[in-house]
């Protein structure tokens, strides 16, 4: 269970996208950099997370009264954005000239790259069907592959953009981005139906 949920939170913070936002990074950024922002950026992502996985239900309820319904048709139409654009332009954001590097790593990398709606939806979901504990150990492990990617992103990118992969690849990876989104809403849409 442990493994299958890790798998599915891997594919939704989707490990690919951060190597094409590394290897965006301007020459100017050195190794120490790029390790703060994938540092920074996935501390970040995971206390967002876990809190999410402990109250999200509860906060949505009582403070917002969302229903977690709502939450899964709206963000997986925000993911199916996400991925619209980078099936259609091949990137999943564009780095402005004036953001300062370690900006990067809180937005848009920690949010909504890692910790997006498709991720604090399915952790709200997983803590609902399964005990904390293998949701928190999905999630770290998740979490440590992608930081892994994140390292060895500009190492990973070189042959890739060397061959012109990077933009195939990114419009394949937009295309399961997409799928994904639109399968949440169809769980939204689908919880909302089983409510009447």
């Amino acid at each position: 269970m442990i493994i299958n949920s890790a798998l599915f939170l891997t594919a939704l913070i989707n490990p690919i996208s951060k190597i094409a936002v590394i290897s965006m990074l301007p020459e100017s950024a050195s190794m120490k950099d790029v390790e703060k922002i994938a540092l920074r950026s996935s501390l970040v992502a995971f206390a967002m997370l876990i809190v999410f996985a402990l109250g999200g239900n509860l906060l949505f309820k009582s403070v917002f009264h969302i229903e977690l319904y709502s939450f899964q048709s709206v963000g997986g139409f925000v993911v199916f954005f996400y991925g619209f654009m980078a099936l259609r332009q091949g990137v999943f954001f564009e780095v402005s000239s004036q953001q300062k590097l370690l900006d990067l790593s809180i937005v848009p990398i920690a949010s909504p790259l890692i910790a997006g709606p498709a991720t604090i939806t399915a952790v709200i979901t997983l803590s609902a069907e399964h005990h904390i504990s293998t949701v928190i150990i999905a999630l770290a492990l998740a979490l440590g592959l992608n930081l892994v990617a994140m390292l060895l992103s500009r190492v990973i990118a070189k042959p890739l953009i060397k061959f012109n992969v990077m933009g195939a690849l990114i419009r394949i990876t937009g295309l399961f981005v997409a799928s994904i989104g639109v399968d949440m809403m169809f769980t939204g849409i689908r919880s909302f139906v089983q409510t009447l």
